[in-house]
């Protein structure tokens, strides 16, 4: 069982647990829920696999091997219901809308909950440090559940949201969107008692349309019955948002804390006579921290508390991750969007650093009509930098290349479309005493390109700067 879902210590049955997703228990069974899935591929002992079909594939087609990985039940569209009968042997729950089904089943299993307080956080960029670091406030409280990894969708809320037990006393979401509703859709399931939105960028523009709609559609955060609400002084459309909230908005930014700028070793930070030092590199991270504190202190959490909880914390692996050793990596793999690009790019250029600054970047994916100029915004910031090799990857990277090349980009440039490719290139450059960023959208997976970068040094096949 995964360890974020506890929604098995409820001990439900199929039967039991099928007026809760609004279905009907065509087959029970006496085994039962352990977890939620979604992917076949993950069910154990007593997983509830609910069927989706999604763009690419249908989760009907896998409910044989969902029962044969263990599941106890399958939750499935009516009018297929009697095909599952006859496929797998486990209990069969009927529904209309199977993704409904599971978002009404997260609703009534939060409602079991009503004395945890909760936060939700939205944003282009920063949802996940802010996230990371505000648990690990309000830990200080009582025991507090969050969002595990990414998920943070109107399917991956639902399976956060299962985190939730009876000692839970507070809780931390992230409430991800990319699309016009999406935001309604988990309201639904949960309407926080606090709600921060870190900032408003162009990420998913090509399915949200303008920034402008973002702003709107994140904005929607700040519920009717929100008790309070924070918001970057940054923040693009604060205005807007402002006038929009039905709480005050109480803004933070980076400047409200004295940090001193470690490089890669992160920040090191006085607030309130205390002094404990983060490994989040970059500015933007600096602000995703002053966010979590500005929501502790609404919380009462005592500034000695904050400054222990905070002590040491490293940000997630993707979100500006620091690897070092005989080469540093850098990564920033997670996701990509224009500010968080350049903003990590103009502080690690900013740097000193004895060895030879690489930069390794791939396409920011679903900016519609934005997109040319946004990559060409990248290789502006890319050509005022200190990095000595910038390796660009995908079609999108081909107008940042050419944009380099008219500039005068002192630095030298390669380009490929092939990743197998871009591995190769990288494994033959490296050099003891690199420093490598990589960036780009989480489509890429450029994580994968850690481990051979890392076995080029340790396997002594790598070259002397």
């Amino acid at each position: 069982m995964q360890t974020y879902q506890r929604i098995g210590n409820q001990r439900y049955t199929a039967s039991k647990i099928a007026p809760m997703c609004g279905a009907l228990c065509l087959r029970a069974s006496d085994r039962l829920v352990t977890e939620v899935q979604l992917d076949s591929r993950q069910c154990k002992n007593g997983s509830l696999f609910f069927a989706l079909k999604g763009e690419q594939s249908d989760g009907f087609q896998y409910i044989e091997q969902a029962e044969k990985q263990g599941a106890c039940a399958v939750v499935v569209d009516y009018r297929r219901a009697r095909e599952a009968l006859l496929r797998v042997r486990c209990a069969v729950l009927a529904v209309t809308d199977v993704k409904q089904s599971l978002q009404v089943l997260a609703k009534n299993y939060v409602q079991l909950f009503g004395k945890v307080q909760s936060v939700g956080i939205t944003g282009s960029c920063g949802k996940s440090t802010t996230k990371e670091a505000l648990a690990r406030i309000l830990s200080a409280l009582g025991p507090t559940a969050k969002t595990e990894g990414n998920l943070n969708s109107e399917y991956g809320l639902p399976l956060s949201l299962f985190s939730l037990d009876e000692h839970t006393r507070y809780s931390v979401f992230e409430l991800g969107i990319d699309h016009v509703g999406e935001m309604d859709v988990m309201l639904k399931m949960i309407k926080t008692d606090v709600a921060l939105l870190t900032n408003i960028g162009i990420s998913h523009l090509q399915k949200l349309g303008s920034r402008k709609t973002i702003a709107e559609e994140k904005a929607k955060i700040f519920h009717p019955t929100v008790q309070a609400g924070f918001i970057s002084r940054a923040c693009t459309y604060g205005s807007m948002i402002r006038k929009r909230a039905p709480v005050y908005l109480q803004s933070y930014a980076a400047d409200d804390i004295t940090a001193e700028d470690l490089g890669l070793r992160g920040w090191r930070i006085s607030y309130k006579d205390q002094h404990f030092e983060v490994r989040a590199v970059g500015r933007h991270l600096l602000e995703d921290i002053v966010g979590a504190i500005t929501v502790g202190e609404h919380f009462g959490v005592p500034a000695v508390d904050i400054a222990h909880a905070l002590d040491g914390f490293t940000p997630m692996k993707g979100r500006c991750f620091v690897d070092a050793g005989d080469i540093t990596i850098i990564d920033d793999s997670y996701n990509a969007s224009l500010d968080s690009m350049q903003g990590i790019l103009s502080h690690i250029s900013s740097l000193s650093y004895k060895g030879q600054k690489k930069v390794v970047l791939g396409p920011m994916k679903e900016l519609g009509s934005m997109s040319v100029k946004a990559h060409r915004q990248v290789a502006r910031v890319l050509a005022r930098s200190s990095f000595s090799t910038a390796y660009l990857y995908g079609k999108e990277m081909e107008v940042a290349k050419q944009e380099l090349m008219n500039l005068g980009f002192l630095g030298d440039i390669f380009y490929t479309d092939d990743f197998a490719e871009l591995a190769l290139v990288l494994n033959r450059s490296v050099a003891r005493g690199d420093l490598f960023l990589l960036k780009a959208s989480r489509s890429m997976a450029f994580e994968r390109l850690i481990p051979s970068l890392k076995m080029q040094v340790q396997e002594g096949g790598v070259r002397y700067a």
